[in-house]
């Protein structure tokens, strides 16, 4: 219970320093924390040295209070009806694309020329999660999986030709989806999957065979595939790491949904899916990590988790 306490009244201190806008207040804010978490009493010193630690620079402030604001007025009010009800609201998350006034946030550490709003720092990734998450974590958790683990990856692993055709349908809002990694029987030892894609030289591509358990935006509406995902297989049998990253479309024949994960103990406006993979045929352009460059490209995806 204490330290449940503790976290609330450091949460609160947190969200309330960036609108502090007294001495006075900040004080209040301070005894506060001093009493909720056990502080020593904080000066004027420490309490901007807070400000700049979780508003950096003035484009920081600005992010946060426009996501602070959309959240109080948008996100807030549905949280507590998909959560109930385990739906995902997509109307609403595509408001968080560039689309037709969109907060164009989705692609918030993409490129501007590729459609993204050029964030390169892990405050502002920070900022956006912890102001979404304030009130609804599980909508939160599906904006994570597409920002961070489909667009992020992509935007740093992807070749130009896949940026030219993938990107901006992530970044606005009209593709959505995330990561495909863990599998029924390789959860957190991910050199374990099974998956594999061999090479077919006549067709110039690989044939995807496979099972992806507990992805993020796996399914939208409980029945079909998300729009895209970057999906991690073995293309070897030398080394444990030879395994490579592909790039997988919905609608693409042998791609389906095995299941979708209902009655979760938590995150349930968040949808969570079993993908299968069956003789999915992906064209060479649709890959891109060199086997042996894989761990880099793993890492790259999960900086942002």
């Amino acid at each position: 219970m204490l330290s449940s306490f503790r976290r609330v009244g450091f949460s609160k201190l947190i969200r309330d320093l960036s609108s502090a806008t007294s001495k006075q207040s900040l004080q209040k804010h301070h005894r506060f924390a001093s009493a909720s978490a056990g502080w020593s009493s904080c000066d004027d010193h420490s309490a901007s040295s807070l400000t700049k630690l979780f508003n950096p620079t003035e484009d920081h402030h600005a992010l946060r209070e426009m996501v602070r604001s959309f959240t109080e007025r948008e996100v807030e009010p549905q949280a507590l009806e998909h959560n109930r009800s385990e739906t995902f609201n997509i109307p609403l998350f595509r408001k968080f694309g560039s689309n037709n006034g969109g907060l164009g946030i989705l692609g918030l550490t993409v490129p501007e020329d590729y459609g993204g709003t050029g964030f390169i720092d892990a405050s502002a990734v920070a900022i956006v999660h912890e102001e979404l998450s304030y009130s609804d974590p599980a909508f939160c958790l599906s904006y994570l999986a597409h920002s961070v683990l489909l667009a992020n990856n992509l935007a740093v692993n992807g070749s130009q030709e896949q940026l030219s055709r993938f990107m901006q349908g992530v970044c606005d809002g009209s593709m959505i989806g995330g990561m495909c990694m863990s599998e029924p029987n390789a959860g957190t030892d991910v050199l374990g999957m099974r998956s594999n894609a061999v090479y077919d030289a006549k067709r110039d591509g690989f044939v995807l065979n496979g099972t992806k358990m507990w992805i993020t935006n796996g399914t939208l509406t409980g029945e079909e595939t998300g729009d895209l995902f970057l999906v991690y297989a073995r293309t070897g049998t030398e080394k444990r790491t030879d395994i490579t990253q592909f790039i997988v479309e919905g609608g693409m024949e042998g791609f389906s949904v095995g299941q979708k994960i209902n009655d979760k103990l938590g995150m349930r406006a968040s949808p969570t899916a079993e993908l299968v993979f069956e003789n999915v045929f992906l064209p060479s352009k649709n890959s891109r990590c060199r086997r042996c460059q894989w761990s880099n490209a793993m890492h790259d995806a999960k900086s942002g988790d």
